[in-house]
């Protein structure tokens, strides 16, 4: 507060009673002035008796010092003449200050002080002392009579003085009560002005008091406040709408009863449970969602309700504010989505089992057309018979391409679709998609162009089997749309310094061409251009293509001009790779004795039975074949498989629980030795391995089988007809090598016999990849490339519920390694 406000508020309070203060001051002041002014005045017969004895006492001396003159009884008689004068006039002046004690006082002592003089002066005048000189009485009398008179005169000086000034002292006098008029005009008038402010916040509260009655009276959220006792003591009509008549009468647990509080359980809130008691201790509910059940809402209904505590003037909690609104329309809505929901999450699971189904019956058949063209396409045949073969073969494809296009589209719906980054060849993948079509321009008579960057390094990590289905649509539709003119693929590469490369793919054709409505709808699932119907197809290829480049975070696009031609781009982002991490895939598609071994093939349908077995017989594989799934358990309970090909969809017993079975007896004979098991399945939305992992498969295969696959397959689960599982360069280069005790690949392979089967044991418990790593440097030494890869693939793992599967596949490949091993250093002995 400033000091013009301290002084406006001290006016406006406490100015009359300063006014009066000083008034009163100032009066006290003037009459004790005048007081002591009259005081210091002597009486007129008192001045009068002064100076008559101030004469007599001129007189008595000069009538003392005559009679020591002359000592006669005249002169003694003017003496004491004198003497009796002094004494009436003392009288007279005793009676003049009669009740002025001060005055009094002066006048006894010089009566005391004349007497002892008058004692002196006779005492002289008796003892005749002619010589001697006769005291003076007047002198020290007369200089008190004089103080006495001064004073006197002094003071009517200082009365006179004060009267002169009278008229000033009025004038002042009247400037301070004019002054203290104004400071009581002053004092009223701010006085007033206080007490008009007064009344207008008055009227203010009031009329903000009447509308937040109103607001609060129609509102449609409840408003309850509670004091700290848990009883409501103000609320608004949407809160006794909401919550019913009973408002007033929670304090109790039969209130909280009527009350009808149930929490998501349904269970009902006791009085201490209550969210608005709970705030009274500090907790704070924001939005919880309460069923209301109660008299005035017998069928129920939903409140969200949120609450605070109200804090007193020294910060402790008086009661609490809770504010809640009714959601019985939101949760109406809710549950309709709820049940739409499940309308559409059942529709949906009716149709991926209808696709399921419909991929099972339709693969199922397509496996013995394409199976059977590819064994017949095999055999010698007549050059008629070869096209015959190749059109059938070519017409199946076809079909199964519609086929993948409708279940991969729902696989991208149904967020089934994973991508599988790996390092691959960027220039082997371009270079194998152009060379698939080739052919198909050369008939048409339209060029192929290809454009690639010429780095050197043109390798990368991403899903290549994303990226080739995504060319392969690209560049069947450029084949498909141009008659003449050329089709051509150029992939542009952007090197970055500090993260991936970006990838450009383009894909020309000087065909038809489309429109601009027709390229903005393009991408959307089956939409058809014009030139789309006249060839036909689904509609999904593209909006599958724009969706797998979405999922792989890359972008798509087309450019087109009608009767011109087309330009299709997408690019990525991919990390660089190198050739040494590209994994080699052989590409051979031909029959041959590539294999050796023994593999069990359980399928109940007997041309894909004759479809499995004749591939794997041309792959130079011992064939066995299981009619259901207890067939093949009970073969391979007997049987000494080196692979089994488990069909999933068997009658008698499916092929996971086979699986599981041939799994529990492994487990129960603590056998050494783990069977691969790869599953064979006409489900065309299979989109990862968890379901066969976990029934206790090892991979799966689709049908149609395709041989890539197959060879893929058995080239990790089977050793190759010709080469070893030891790595003989390996060997040969530790032949040389000499202990003291012998050969060093003998003590190396004794060591590896020895310490091995610990290392496996230890790879069961918390330290496998420690474990794993030791095996893996030894098996690597040895030339063990198998047992190497399977420790590193240990090591690597992060899902335990996988450690005990690559454990018992060690076990059965350190068997084959030890014993090829064995086998080796006995040949070297024998030579």
């Amino acid at each position: 507060m400033n000091s013009v406000s301290l002084f406006k508020t001290l006016i406006s309070r406490f100015g009359v009673e300063l006014c009066l203060l000083v008034l009163v001051a100032v009066g006290s002041s003037m009459f004790q002035e005048h007081h002591s002014l009259q005081k210091a005045l002597l009486p007129e017969a008192s001045v009068n008796s002064l100076q008559n004895m101030s004469g007599i006492l001129h007189d008595v001396d000069r009538a003392k010092k005559d009679y020591f003159k002359d000592s006669t009884p005249e002169k003694l008689a003017v003496f004491n003449n004198q003497v009796t004068r002094i004494n009436g006039e003392l009288g007279s002046l005793y009676k003049s200050v009669q009740g002025r004690y001060d005055l009094q006082m002066q006048v006894y002592e010089l009566n005391q002080n004349l007497h002892k003089q008058f004692e002196t002066a006779t005492l002289e005048i008796k003892q005749n002392h002619t010589e001697r000189k006769p005291s003076n009485i007047e002198d020290f009398n007369q200089r008190k009579i004089l103080e006495m008179l001064q004073a006197h005169r002094k003071a009517q000086q200082d009365f006179v003085q004060i009267g002169s000034y009278s008229f000033l002292r009025s004038e002042l006098m009247f400037g301070i009560l004019a002054l203290f008029g104004l400071v009581i005009l002053l004092s009223r008038y701010w006085q007033h002005k206080d007490l008009k402010a007064q009344r207008e916040i008055a009227e203010n509260l009031q009329r903000r008091s009447l509308l937040l009655d109103t607001i609060l009276g129609s509102m449609s959220e409840g408003m309850i406040v509670v004091n700290n006792q848990g009883h409501f003591t103000q609320y608004n009509a949407a809160a006794q709408r909401i919550v019913g008549t009973k408002v007033k009468e929670v304090g109790t647990e039969t209130g909280a009863t009527e009350l009808g509080f149930y929490d998501d359980k349904r269970k009902l809130y006791s009085a201490k449970e209550l969210p608005l008691h709970r705030a009274l201790y500090g907790v704070e509910v924001d939005d919880l969602e309460i069923f209301v059940q109660n008299s005035t809402h017998p069928d129920g209904t939903f409140i969200s309700l949120s609450s605070r505590a109200i804090k007193d003037i020294d910060g402790g909690i008086a009661g609490a504010l809770v504010v809640f609104r009714d959601i019985s329309r939101r949760k109406q809505v809710e549950q309709e989505w709820a049940k739409a929901r499940e309308a559409a999450v059942e529709a949906s699971l009716k149709k991926s089992d209808f696709l399921a189904a419909m991929s099972h019956e339709i693969r199922t058949p397509m496996n013995g057309v394409i199976g059977m063209s590819t064994l017949l396409a095999d055999t010698p045949l007549e050059k008629e018979q070869k096209e015959y073969v190749g059109t059938i073969k070519r017409s199946a494809e076809s079909l199964l391409m519609l086929i993948n296009d409708i279940l991969d589209y729902s696989k991208i719906e149904a967020g089934k679709i994973t991508l599988d980054p790996q390092p691959f060849d960027l220039n082997f993948l371009v270079h194998d998609v152009v060379e698939m079509f080739r052919p198909a321009l050369s008939e048409k008579n339209v060029e192929l162009e290809l454009s690639i960057s010429q780095r050197s390094n043109l390798y990368y990590v991403g899903d290549q089997g994303r990226i080739r289905q995504v060319l392969v649509n690209l560049m069947g539709n450029a084949v498909k749309f141009t008659t003449a003119g050329t089709v051509g693929l150029e992939v542009s590469v952007l090197d970055s310094a500090t993260g991936p490369s970006f990838l450009k793919f383009q894909v020309r054709d000087t065909g038809l061409g489309m429109r601009d409505d027709e390229c903005k709808a393009l991408f959307q699932k089956y939409f058809q251009a014009t030139a789309g119907k006249k060839f036909g197809g689904t509609g999904l290829g593209l909006s599958i293509c724009k969706q797998l480049v979405d999922l792989m975070n890359g972008q798509m696009g087309v450019e087109s001009a009608y009767g011109i031609g087309s330009t299709f781009w997408f690019s990525l982002q991919l990390p660089v790779s190198s050739a040494d991490e590209v994994p080699v895939v052989s590409t051979e598609n031909q029959f041959e004795s590539l294999f050796k071994g023994r593999v069990l093939v359980a399928e109940d349908q007997v041309i894909n039975q004759r479809v499995a077995q004749n591939y794997l017989q041309k792959f130079g594989l011992q064939v066995d074949i299981a009619q259901n799934g207890r067939i093949a358990v009970e073969m391979a309970r007997t049987g000494n498989y080196d692979l089994i090909f488990m069909d999933c969809q068997m009658p008698v017993l499916n092929g996971f629980d086979a699986t599981k079975r041939i799994r529990e007896e492994e487990q129960s004979r603590n056998s050494m030795r783990r069977i691969p098991i790869v599953a064979l399945t006409a489900e065309g939305t299979v989109a990862d391995k968890a379901p066969y992992m976990n029934a206790g498969m090892d991979d799966y295969l689709s049908k149609p089988i395709e041989l890539p696959r197959m060879v893929e397959t058995l080239q990790r689960y089977l050793k190759a007809g010709a080469p070893q599982v030891i790595d003989m360069v390996a060997l040969q280069k530790l032949q040389k090598y000499a202990t003291k005790d012998g050969g060093l690949l003998q003590a190396l392979v004794q060591e590896f016999e020895a310490s091995t089967p610990d290392l496996i044991l230890s790879m069961r418990g918390p330290d496998f990849s420690s474990a794993a790593h030791a095996l893996k440097s030894t098996a690597a030494t040895l030339g063990a490339k198998i047992l190497a890869d399977l420790c590193q693939k240990l090591e690597d793992e992060t899902k335990p519920e996988h450690i005990n599967k690559w454990v018992m596949q060690i076990e059965a490949e350190f068997s084959r390694s030890l014993q090829d091993l064995k086998n080796y250093i006995g040949e070297k002995g024998a030579a």
